[in-house]
């Protein structure tokens, strides 16, 4: 078992119904289209009462958009490389992937516009300084390592939309990779 992604196997009914026709995405690329969704815009409440009955809340629920035959920043979700962990669900463009990369050369960004926003600083790289350790097709549900360094490759020709619901314990903190596979056991091909 790898420490970046594992499929899922969560059923129709959990699946958030999230209508991505909604959002114009016209001259969009990665690093400039990005929305915060409450939990009730998932529209699945299944989903949520699935995430309460494993100890599991999302305290941050975001949709990224990379455009046809483009790629995502490279950047991990923390600056002390956390295996903070998402639930992961992809719309349109089956075939792009997910990469997770290794690189000695990383900047601190910081990505916080108001005092209470979620995250704060990440880390970024350049693709020139980095290098793929993993690859992932991940058109179907997925739990990802958002701690170490990825991004989104979508050599497509359709929009490619990304769901990710950051996984929090319901009495607060991060779930870290480990204790998420433990808690999503019964969901993944173990």
């Amino acid at each position: 078992m790898n420490r970046y992604c594992e499929k899922l196997n969560l059923s129709s009914e959990l699946i958030p119904n999230i209508d991505t026709s909604q959002w114009d995405t016209e001259g969009y690329n990665w690093a400039q289209f990005h929305k915060v969704l409450k939990p009730h815009q998932l529209k699945n409440d299944k989903f949520i009462e699935f995430l309460k009955s494993l100890g599991m809340c999302s305290r941050w629920i975001e949709v990224f958009y990379t455009p046809p035959v483009q790629d995502g920043v490279i950047h991990s979700d923390n600056t002390d490389y956390l295996d903070w962990t998402k639930i992961y669900f992809q719309y349109g463009a089956v075939g792009s992937t997910m990469r997770w990369w290794e690189s000695d050369k990383v900047m601190e960004y910081r990505t916080d516009t108001k005092k209470d926003d979620y995250h704060g600083q990440v880390l970024i790289a350049e693709e020139e300084d980095a290098t793929i350790i993993y690859e992932k097709d991940l058109s179907t549900p997925h739990l990802v390592n958002v701690g170490t360094l990825h991004s989104s490759h979508n050599p497509t020709k359709e929009k490619r939309f990304a769901l990710t619901v950051a996984l929090s314990d319901i009495n607060g903190g991060r779930v870290l990779w480990d204790d998420a596979l433990s808690r999503l056991s019964d969901y993944y091909d173990k």
